[in-house]
């Protein structure tokens, strides 16, 4: 995987991480949805020593001036040593992901597949010449009670405080179970309210990637309604709820702030924030973590803080609330006091196009244009006042000049884009009214352009002059599917594939922009622009090669040889902690998309005696083993309502109503009275398996 070395020179760095490595999250340029999980261990210590060898045969390379934060830049890189990035495409899809945490681990770093500063600087100082760091692990069994800073991707230190306080790694919930798909707690961006978003299928890079559900449980947001989601977010069956703790920045220096919680003393908190120039709710970790009775204190050194104005946002300690930040809530890194977005009323322009397979050019998309799944799509957004016009074309502009001519000599300068019919244009150097362009800027059509034509220019393309930060765009299909397509900053290439797309006629839908957020407002702007009529823009493309037409999963409900039930659940089982609970089902039947994870319902009855009402329960659960068999775990009983796997409330019969199937396209709900529920239709289907109804358990707590 990377260079050969021969002869060992001492240069040895040690790195001591403590606890679990899960815990820390960078803050990464492009987050795709990943939740991690893990338990706290205060008494391991892991001692990782990355060697770095020279060798007589091994010329060092120099990385020093590649910009990391070019997603490109790193696949090249990953690519170049080895680590198999994939395309170099400028999309941080799960192949790039593993290559970064496969670099990572090579490099002693910390393994959680994001560009944070530390892997930057990594990769910045990489010489090719670097052996894979060595692990080694060791137990510290001292009594006393240790304040640990937590490791970053470089050094930690250990000291040790009075007894009365303790201070430990952050780490997820050990009763949280290592869960890919269900409720994430979040909020808003825009109201600054505490939300629930719903995380399931999500391939990015994909036009029919990421499902966007029609059929929601009440107060559930689809995933990227809310911007980009923390990959570090722990993931629950049902809505969130906010706190009544209470958590603020009590003090602040230029060199470090810290955070207070007031109401329980967990040591199991992770902060979360809003960059500058950012629409993003990102993870940071504290240096250290202190904790005592109903209280929690977090200290943050900020040379891993980029320069501007920082928002924190809320805390969140995986028991399924959220900790919403309230009184000081914002700091300054830096020399930057004050960051101003500008206001905007929607999209300017929505530029379309596709690589034409035969000669690479990229061509803009006629509306109803036939494509197969092996073609691929690039959009560019531009919100409408980011726009200044200038004078109409002078003169004509054939299809290969790269000096074009101008009115005058003010009619555009150098880095400026400019936006002609639907190219845009980037302008290199001038010389009065002859400016030498870069043609087909970000993916963008070439085409000929003929004297009179309209002319815009956007000024610079620097995070302070982009209005939006994010947005997501919605496609949908004639069968009634929906797909939600992430899209970055606007005045960026955003190219996707057609992969999972079935036999279909897609429209634009929506396009919901968000800008980032100005200083001294908790809140940033967000606005759609919809057409659920017509194609949005007259944007449409058909799939009609390479692909395949829907058809959803089904039920049988018995053998058709032996007659045998293939369905089983419980049967009036009366369980405690420490039981399993056992569904089979057997008869389920795949659909022509492969079954990602699935949700179980229960309707909870009052037990005899009880007092409490009757609800529901949901549980998420990946499909791992593409086995419809599944084991519930009765880990612990509780006497209230809970959303955590392996906890159950006591008092209830627990009878069950349906299994959702997620999948790559949609939802599909098989339920216990011989119907099937369809997120993408409004007509029901049906099933013959009329004995789900009996499958049923009782949870007491003796």
């Amino acid at each position: 995987m990377i260079k050969n070395n021969f002869r060992l020179i001492a240069f040895v760095f040690v790195f001591v991480l403590c606890g679990t490595n899960d815990s820390v999250v960078e803050e990464s340029i492009i987050s795709i949805p990943e939740t991690t999980t893990s338990s706290i261990t205060t008494t391991t210590i892991l001692d990782t020593t990355t060697t770095v060898t020279n060798t007589d045969s091994c010329i060092p390379d120099n990385n020093l001036n590649i910009n990391f934060q070019n997603i490109r830049n790193v696949q090249k890189f990953l690519n170049k040593y080895g680590f198999n990035a994939g395309d170099e495409d400028g999309y941080l899809g799960q192949q790039t992901v593993n290559a970064i945490r496969g670099f990572q681990s090579f490099a002693g770093l910390l393994v959680d597949g994001d560009v944070g500063p530390n892997t930057i600087n990594k990769m910045s100082s990489w010489t090719g010449c670097e052996e894979e760091a060595v692990s080694t692990s060791s137990n510290n069994d001292s009594a006393t009670t240790t304040t640990t800073l937590v490791e970053t991707d470089s050094t930690t230190t250990t000291t040790t405080t009075p007894s009365t306080t303790t201070t430990t790694i952050i780490a997820a919930n050990t009763d949280l179970q290592n869960k890919n798909y269900g409720i994430v707690p979040n909020v808003s961006l825009t109201s600054n309210e505490v939300i629930s978003l719903f995380k399931g299928v999500n391939t990015a890079n994909d036009v029919c990637g990421t499902p966007y559900l029609n059929s929601l449980n009440t107060g559930l947001l689809n995933q990227y309604s809310n911007g980009l989601v923390s990959n570090s977010l722990n993931v629950f069956n049902n809505n969130v709820t906010e706190s009544t703790i209470t958590t603020e920045i009590t003090d602040e220096s230029s060199s470090q702030i810290k955070i207070k919680i007031v109401g329980d003393g967990s040591d199991k908190y992770k902060f979360y924030f809003i960059s500058p120039f950012s629409s993003n709710i990102s993870n940071k970790t504290p240096s250290s973590l202190s904790t005592s009775l109903n209280l929690t204190e977090a200290t943050f050194n900020l040379d891993n803080f980029s320069s501007g104005v920082w928002f924190y946002t809320f805390a969140e300690s995986g028991s399924g609330s959220v900790v919403k930040a309230t009184g000081n809530r914002e700091f300054s890194v830096g020399t930057i006091s004050s960051q101003q977005v500008s206001s905007n009323t929607g999209i300017g322009k929505f530029l379309m196009t596709t690589k034409n397979i035969s000669n690479g050019k990229y061509e803009n998309i006629a509306s109803g244009q036939g494509f197969s799944t092996s073609n691929s799509l690039n959009l560019v957004y531009i919100t409408d006042n980011i726009l200044d016009n200038r004078l109409d074309t002078s003169d004509e502009i054939k299809i290969d000049d790269r000096t074009i001519k101008l009115s005058n000599e003010n009619q555009a300068f150098v880095s400026e884009v400019l936006l002609i019919g639907t190219e845009l244009m980037k302008v290199e150097s001038k010389d009065g009214n002859n400016f030498t362009v870069e043609r087909g800027f970000l993916n963008t059509e070439i085409k000929p352009h003929s004297p009179g034509e309209v002319v815009k220019a956007i000024k610079n393309l620097n995070q302070e002059s982009r209005i939006s930060n994010f947005a997501y765009a919605v496609f949908r299909n004639e069968t009634g599917m929906r797909f939600q397509v992430p899209l970055g900053p606007e005045l960026t290439v955003n190219e996707f594939n057609f992969n999972k797309c079935n036999y279909d006629r897609y429209s634009l839908e929506q396009i919901t922009t968000f800008s980032w957020r100005s200083s001294g407002s908790s809140t940033l702007n967000s606005i759609s622009v919809v057409d659920n009529l017509n194609p949005l823009f007259d944007k449409a493309f058909v799939i009609n090669s390479g692909g395949q037409s829907y058809t959803p999963p089904s039920l049988n409900a018995s053998d058709q040889v032996s007659g045998d039930f293939l369905n089983d659940g419980p049967k009036n089982l009366v369980v405690g902690e420490g039981d399993i609970v056992n569904f089979n089902f057997n008869g389920v039947v795949d659909g022509s998309s492969t079954t990602r994870f699935v949700k179980l319902k229960f309707q909870l009855q009052p037990d005899t005696g009880s007092t409490k009402k009757s609800k529901s329960r949901e549980i998420y659960i990946d499909l791992n083993n593409e086995s419809y068999n599944f084991k519930l775990n009765i880990e612990k009983v509780v006497s209230t309502d809970t959303n955590l796997n392996n906890r159950w409330e006591d008092g209830y019969k627990y009878i069950f109503d349906s299994i959702t199937l997620f999948d790559d396209s949609t939802s599909v709900e098989i339920k216990n009275n011989q119907t099937i529920v369809y997120d993408y239709k409004s007509g029901l289907g049906s099933h013959q398996a009329y004995y789900l109804d009996q499958f049923s358990f009782t949870i007491t707590s003796s």
